[in-house]
């Protein structure tokens, strides 16, 4: 018989998962049984994560101590095998047992990704005067709630252009006009015209041609994607090196924005290209003004817990001052949320968070975060029909588009 979603949303650390989540989880359960006297740590026993769902097992403790699991006691919500209990070396089963069995890679990521974070978030965080961390943290936070803050600002062009495409009277001779007060923007954009992405017959010389060759959510994505490079820069070497891992991120998530929602109703591909480098554009201030810290700069992690807690907060604001539409500021906010979960169809940071997951496969950062099909977004892409294998064939097979986007985006 199946396992259902009401058999595991008890146990730890699945508890307070989104229940299409559970769900998910519980297709992936299967039960075991284990014999009278059999000791579950012997080389034989489970060797995936295992929870007690009947009988009784006797724990044996590092100082030989004793004690008893039951089924249906708080004891057996945790796992059993994968991870042992604190302390145990042997689990010897008192008559007939049964088992209910998870991957253990699978607990693991949810133990790092979930459990922990749910367990800072309850416990709540206290702020400490005589902690550097922390005084930095509040002098960031007091800034930011004064307006005191010094946020970058968006060139005039990338606005006038934005508006201009929002705007169903606008022609590409309009469009055109706007680009080419900017002489060098014009060049960079007309050449990208005649790239092999987007290059037709006939050579292009005119910005008008250029515009209509590329189409409106191009140009704006082109034209927002050459300024906003502009904005990851600094004199700091170091703080420069974090901005450019940065940008190489935002147009990674941006590329991989664009392939996933062709696939999805209700989204656009162009507008995700556009969320997907703006998602984490909260970081850039904070980086900036890090290098004024010392402290920073010689604790990487500190730097990143900081950048961490503060860039959505101040990305909305950014996007907020540049005018831009609630679905884009809701994706700054919320686009590191794992687990965030609603009801209603996918939107633009269901694409993000699952972008993100995406861009992380196959890195270091990846060992922190859970894997795509454990986020309820990754459920609601494509309309649901995605799947692990499934999901990473599309993005193989997508991986020459995906690259041609980054370069593009790039602009060199």
């Amino acid at each position: 018989m199946p396992t259902q979603a009401s058999q595991i949303r008890h146990l730890l650390p699945l508890r307070g998962l989104p229940e299409p989540v559970l769900d998910y989880i519980a297709q992936q359960a299967w039960s075991e049984h284990a014999s009278p006297g059999e000791d579950l740590y012997a080389l034989d026993g489970p060797k995936e994560s295992a929870y007690l769902i009947g009988g009784k097992v006797t724990l044996t403790l590092e100082n030989g101590n004793t004690r008893q699991i039951e089924f249906g006691t708080p004891a057996a919500n945790i796992p059993l095998v994968a991870p042992k209990p604190d302390h145990a070396v042997r689990a010897v089963c008192d008559g007939e047992v049964e088992l209910l069995c998870l991957p253990r890679d699978l607990i693991a990521s949810i133990y790092i990704s979930w459990w922990a974070t749910e367990q800072k978030q309850s416990d709540g965080i206290e702020l400490k005067e005589d902690n550097l961390e922390d005084q930095i943290y509040m002098n960031f936070y007091q800034q930011i709630q004064a307006g005191d803050y010094e946020l970058p600002s968006m060139p005039d062009i990338a606005i006038k252009i934005g508006k201009a495409v929002e705007n169903p009277n606008s022609s590409s001779d309009d469009l055109a006009r706007i680009i080419t007060a900017d002489p060098p923007l014009a060049t960079r954009l007309i050449r990208t015209a005649n790239s092999p992405a987007f290059g037709g017959e006939k050579s292009i010389t005119h910005c008008r041609d250029a515009v209509t060759r590329l189409g409106y959510g191009n140009t704006r994505n082109l034209v927002t994607s050459f300024v906003l490079k502009n904005l990851f820069k600094t004199d700091s070497p170091l703080i420069q090196k974090r901005m450019k891992q940065l940008w190489n991120h935002s147009r990674r998530v941006a590329a991989i924005s664009h392939v996933l929602a062709c696939m999805s109703p209700g989204l656009i591909s162009d507008r995700a290209i556009l969320t997907g480098l703006i998602h984490d554009i909260g970081a850039i201030p904070i980086l900036i003004a890090a290098s004024e810290y010392p402290e920073l700069m010689a604790d990487p992690k500190k730097l990143d817990r900081l950048v961490q807690s503060l860039k959505g907060e101040v990305g909305a604001l950014i996007l907020r001052t540049w005018g831009f539409p609630q679905s884009d500021i809701d994706a700054v906010l919320h686009c590191d949320e794992w687990f965030r979960f609603n009801e209603q169809a996918a939107d633009y940071t269901d694409l993000i968070i699952v972008a993100q997951l995406f861009s992380y496969v196959g890195t270091h950062e990846m060992q922190n975060l859970p894997p795509p099909d454990l986020s309820p977004a990754f459920h609601k892409i494509a309309g649901g029909k995605l799947n692990p294998l499934l999901s990473i064939s599309i993005i193989n097979e997508a991986e020459k588009e995906i690259s041609a986007i980054e370069e593009l985006l790039e602009g060199n």
